[in-house]
């Protein structure tokens, strides 16, 4: 293997969202012995390049799940981002719909304040009506959305400035039918891609866009054959690369399906699933998850 793709939330990050020592050493030896590392995500380029800081490594990113290409020095590569007409009309059946979202660019996110205001008033009424939800878990889902930089707030999508690149727009439900609705809506358009990356969540971009594609032009750019490249992820945007990568590695936390799809399956992000994997390449073994190890989640 030359070239070793990573998924962010649910896969690199752990449930703090951080990268944990155990994942940056195994990244660092990766790259000392000759392994390209690169991230692939759903987040926006400034938001990764925070969080590889903190965690002490410096790779390539593929970021708005495969809408940019930056190298280890911020040199964007390239970008495919939705047209301005196409992300409108998203944005404005989101609003009509009083649905929270976000959309990136490469001059950080905007969300509409009225569907900020939308979710917390959701967030109440599921925690009165549902005792038993899981609390922190979903606090800690809407945190996360509020955790990111170059965070801007705007009354519609109309306000967002003309030389903004939108490169994906990502809806965030707690209303299971308003996310069957709006995962079923995009997912009719011809004019965008709808993909989810998390239980409550759905997220549209180009049409031309997925991190298989995008792993595929780094791949390129580097002179890197395909069929020496490993992807590793938890979630259906991964889907592509995993299937394009010539090792396509499902996490322990992943969904079944992804794991049914992938060609190996390692520990989970509380178990520091990528060193893992990557120790076994590096290694010369099959990447596989030691039945001693004691399972975890996201």
């Amino acid at each position: 293997m030359k070239l070793f793709a990573t998924d962010l939330d649910g896969t690199l990050l752990n449930r703090d969202s951080q990268i944990s020592p155990e994942n940056a050493a195994a990244i660092q030896r990766a790259q000392q012995e000759g392994l390209k590392v690169t991230i692939a995500t759903g987040r926006v380029y400034s938001d990764v390049v925070g969080i590889c800081q903190e965690g002490g490594i410096n790779t390539p990113v593929i970021g708005s799940n495969g809408a940019t290409i930056h190298d280890a020095d911020g040199k964007r590569l390239y970008h495919l981002p939705l047209e301005r007409e196409t992300a409108a009309s998203v944005m404005q059946w989101l609003e009509d719909h009083e649905c929270y979202y976000e959309a990136s660019t490469q001059q950080g996110i905007y969300a509409p304040i009225s569907s900020h205001e939308a979710m917390l008033a959701e967030m109440d009424r599921i925690l009165g009506t549902s005792p038993g939800e899981d609390v922190e878990r979903l606090i800690r889902a809407v945190k996360k959305h509020y955790d990111k930089k170059d965070y801007h707030r705007v009354h519609s999508h109309q306000e967002i400035p003309a030389e903004a690149h939108i490169y994906n727009i990502m809806a965030f439900s707690l209303d299971p039918d308003q996310l069957q609705e709006g995962r079923a809506y995009f997912a009719s358009r011809s004019d965008v891609a709808m993909v989810v990356s998390s239980e409550h969540n759905f997220e549209m971009q180009h049409p031309d866009v997925s991190k298989g594609n995008a792993l595929t032009k780094l791949a390129a750019h580097l002179n890197i054959p395909m069929e020496d490249t490993a992807a590793i992820g938890d979630n259906f945007n991964d889907v592509s690369m995993l299937k394009m990568a010539g090792l396509g590695i499902a996490m322990g936390n992943a969904e079944p399906e992804i794991q049914a799809l992938a060609k190996a399956i390692t520990l989970t992000n509380v178990e520091h699933g990528v060193a893992h994997a990557i120790h076994c390449v590096l290694d010369g073994k099959p990447v596989s998850r030691p039945e001693s190890m004691v399972e975890g989640g996201q």
